[in-house]
């Protein structure tokens, strides 16, 4: 039997924001078992990848794993391999930041070990062929992707491949990937078995394994241990010596061993894909697509295979609010000048926003997890606020497409606070604090409705109900394109309109709606005008819907309601439950952690509702819930005229 040279592998990540226990298990399931019996196998070898923000934990946490990835790295048992410093998802982020992120990693492994990287890794493969001239800047010779790119590119799968753009030339090797290539994951000898079998002997195998294919690996063997199975694993691939030979990728490519040229399209992970297609849109959305096998379906594999990475941002819509919030960060940072210093500070925060689970529903949770978009939002905030040199800036209101959707947003930019709000529904779809670097309205949307439409959850949802309930929705204000009332320009002040109508007793009864924002130092003014447009008189709920994270989970979220009666006691419930209270005149949401409170304050007595909104999602193979925040409905029971309007003045104070 011929012997074949093998490349393993592992790709190690956890997202920006994550909780601190997520990276300590991580740690004990997955990376001290792998490099701690990868060592005592002076013999194997593999190609390593740990993003910046892993190394950087490591460093903080557990100083004794740089010093075995130092010592293996100058035994030439390892190869490092670099990227992203924030592994960002290289499609979604400018040319220059991805040299800055790439750069900052290089020089970050280049210090700690001695060594620069010659290869880089790709986040979730997310590819793109203008990225062979970024990698190429950057001093790389090679990098990975998975088989499929492959197959999709006519290349062979037993050796790397040159792909060009632009006159630039890189190396790429096709990677048989633990989660994607195989039914499940297997052993690196169990996997070469299998491939030998499957494909036929192949004179290079490229095997990587994510962190989480380790734990997954350990489990499925029923040892008591992660570190047994490894020191087993590495065992029986030294019994597997005249049969497989182990390498590093750069050793391999100075044999100068490759299969020709290949243009790969623009793909990533299938499991990217997969979570980046629209829900419902189609029928294989919720199951794993088979890379291999003859019952691999062809429609199922045609919805993973068409279409770009950068689709996810379309399958939620705070995928696209946070990756138009860093374009704009990044706008304002290339503007700094005069100070490198500050410029620098800015740009590490605009690359910390960019960590790529934040734009997408990721494999430990991701953008379903609110510690990691709190952290993303967090970094940019900070970077925005870095811009903002003293002297030079000067609070206001502008007009501008900040969401790439077509049309123009209000966007309110304080010393204190930020406030945008889209014309679409006239909602807040922004509430930055300066100060403590949040962004509260951060509430993950609801699923698609039977509309298929998802629900956005941001401030000042303008709604209607039959009187005396939440119940049903009888306006059509939700999602209604209000208009700029050009008459009234202001810096801090907008007013907006809408005719729309209320499904009253099954007769749609004409209604007008006038908003009007007024933003000033630590607080925004904002007041309805609702008019009855109908000559007879009508009686509603009218409602305005708040939806706010201000805190990671419940137990970080205090909530207090002010009863309207004189001398009453202040009412505070349990941000877990779902509760609500009649005759309120002001309800406090305080962020406990950052010491921030919100105030809603109303001259007119409301009924309030207040419900934790939860997502039921996956992170790392296991079903859990994730808190999202926490949905508030103001409501006022109405009756009007013909032909007459009432005013409900509303202010949002924001103060620590």
């Amino acid at each position: 039997m011929q012997k074949s040279q093998v490349i393993i592998g592992t790709y190690n990540s956890v997202p920006e924001g994550a909780e601190e226990s997520l990276y300590e298990e991580t740690y004990q399931v997955c990376w001290r078992p792998f490099l701690s019996s990868l060592y005592r196998f002076p013999e194997i070898y593999a190609a390593l990848h740990y993003t910046g923000s892993v190394l950087r934990w490591l460093e903080a946490r557990h100083p004794e794993f740089l010093m075995l990835l130092e010592e293996m790295t100058a035994r030439k048992q390892i190869e490092l391999l670099g990227g992203g410093f924030f592994a960002p998802l290289f499609p979604l982020v400018p040319g220059a930041d991805r040299l800055g992120q790439i750069e900052l990693l290089t020089t970050y492994i280049r210090k700690a070990f001695g060594k620069r990287p010659r290869g880089s890794w790709i986040q979730e493969y997310a590819w793109e062929p203008g990225l062979v001239s970024s990698l190429q800047t950057c001093g790389f010779d090679y990098t990975f992707l998975p088989e499929r790119h492959f197959r999709l590119a006519g290349a062979t799968l037993g050796l790397p491949a040159v792909t060009e753009d632009q006159g630039r030339s890189l190396t790429v090797f096709p990677v048989f990937d633990a989660m994607e290539s195989f039914e499940r994951p297997l052993a690196p000898f169990e996997a070469c078995a299998a491939l030998r079998e499957r494909i036929g002997a192949l004179p290079l195998y490229t095997m990587f394994y994510p962190d989480r294919a380790s734990r997954r690996l350990w489990e499925d063997s029923g040892l008591e241990s992660p570190d047994v199975f490894f020191e087993r694993a590495f065992a029986a691939l030294r019994r597997e010596a005249e049969n497989i030979e182990t390498t590093t990728p750069g050793r391999f490519l100075k044999s100068g061993k490759r299969s020709g040229r290949a243009y790969f399209p623009s793909q990533a992970s299938a499991f990217l894909m997969q979570r980046s297609l629209p829900e419902g849109g189609s029928p294989c959305a919720h199951e794993r697509m088979p890379l291999f096998g003859e019952g691999r379906d062809a429609g199922c594999e045609s919805a993973y295979l068409a279409g770009n990475p950068r689709r996810l941002l379309l399958r939620h819509e705070e995928s696209m609010a946070l990756y138009a919030k860093m374009h704009y960060v990044r706008i304002l940072v290339g503007q700094l000048r005069g100070d490198k210093s500050r410029k620098k500070t800015a740009q590490e925060e605009l690359w910390r926003g960019q960590c790529g689970e934040a734009y997408w529903y990721g494999p430990s949770g991701g953008l379903l997890r609110l510690p990691v978009r709190a952290a993303a939002y967090a970094a940019l905030i900070e970077a925005e606020k870095t811009t903002r040199q003293r002297g030079s800036f000067s609070p206001g209101l502008i007009l501008a497409d900040i969401d790439f959707d077509g049309e123009k947003e209000l966007l309110y930019q304080g010393g204190d606070y930020n406030a945008y709000v889209h014309l679409r529904g006239g909602h807040l779809f922004e509430l930055d604090s300066m100060r403590t670097k949040t962004n509260y309205v951060n509430v993950l949307s609801d699923l698609p409705q039977a509309d298929g439409k998802p629900r956005s959850r941001r401030c000042f949802h303008d709604r209607v109900f039959p009187v005396g309930t939440f119940g049903k929705e009888a306006g059509s204000f939700h999602e209604a394109t209000y208009e700029v009332d050009a008459s009234a320009p202001s810096a801090h002040l907008a007013v907006l309109s809408r005719e729309g109508y209320a499904a009253l007793a099954g007769i749609d009864r004409l209604l007008g709606l006038r908003k009007s924002f007024a933003f000033k130092k630590g607080a925004m003014t904002v007041e309805y005008e609702i008019t009855n447009r109908e000559n007879l008189p009508l009686a509603f709920r009218f409602a305005v819907e708040f939806n706010l994270a201000a805190g990671l989970e419940p137990a970080q979220v205090a909530l207090e309601a002010a009863p309207a009666a004189e001398d009453a006691a202040p009412i505070r419930f349990d941000a877990s439950h779902e509760v609500a209270y009649p005759g309120v005149k002001a309800l406090c949401i305080e962020n406990c952690v950052a010491e921030e409170r919100i105030a809603i304050r109303s001259e007119r007595p409301f009924h309030v509702s207040h419900s934790p909104v939860w997502r039921h999602g996956e992170a790392d193979g296991l079903a859990r819930e994730f808190y999202e925040g926490a949905s508030f409905l103001l409501g006022w029971d109405l009756e009007l005229d013909p032909e007459s309007a009432t005013r409900i003045p509303l202010v949002l104070d924001l103060r620590a």
